[in-house]
């Protein structure tokens, strides 16, 4: 005995049905109708002739930036691995390290005289030259004031003498101008 389709013939526990329904024919039972999907609005693209049975490693139907030969994104004969001698060479025949950034000198300055700087300190000091000289023109501002007013004037004097005395021995900052370039 086969079992009746659902859909074709709803069942309706209300109703008594007799055995002799579900044994009719296929023909006498009317089929519901049920809308076909509707196709969808967009054109649809065409199928890409790239067969991936009969491709060649490595070529693709994207183009020819993909095709490129020996680019491979794993190690192998042409990329040694990690830790092997070759992995840290410089590309391009530039240097691994050491290398300023955008091609430009480690320092755009030529470097500062130290005897100049000791000589601007002890004789200028207290208008604050040597400060100007070295690129700290915040300090060289602040004792350029101090002593234009004549009560700052002794305060600008024994700050010129301590950094004299630390021009001399190169002592924190003064060893070096307000790029970190140190003093020659």
């Amino acid at each position: 005995m086969t079992m009746p389709d659902p859909q074709a013939t709803p069942f309706d526990p209300k109703g008594s049905t007799s055995a002799s329904d579900f044994s009719a024919p296929a023909e006498q039972i009317p089929a519901p109708e049920v809308p076909a999907p509707e196709a969808p609005s967009f054109p649809q693209s065409s199928a890409p002739d790239f067969d991936e049975a009969t491709a060649t490693p490595g070529s693709t139907s994207y183009g020819t930036a993909y095709d490129a030969a020996g680019t491979q994104s794993f190690p192998g004969p042409e990329q040694p691995a990690y830790g092997a001698a070759g992995y840290g060479d410089p590309a391009y025949g530039q240097p691994a390290y050491g290398q300023p950034a955008y091609g430009q000198q480690a320092y755009a300055t030529p470097p500062k005289q130290w005897v100049l700087a000791l000589v601007l300190a002890f004789f200028l000091g207290g208008f604050g030259v040597h400060n100007f000289y070295l690129g700290y023109t915040t300090r060289g501002i602040i004792q350029l004031v101090l002593t234009i007013t004549l009560v700052g004037a002794p305060i600008s004097a024994i700050w010129a003498l301590i950094e004299f005395i630390m021009i001399i021995m190169r002592s924190g900052a003064y060893g070096y101008d307000a790029s970190g370039q140190p003093l020659v």
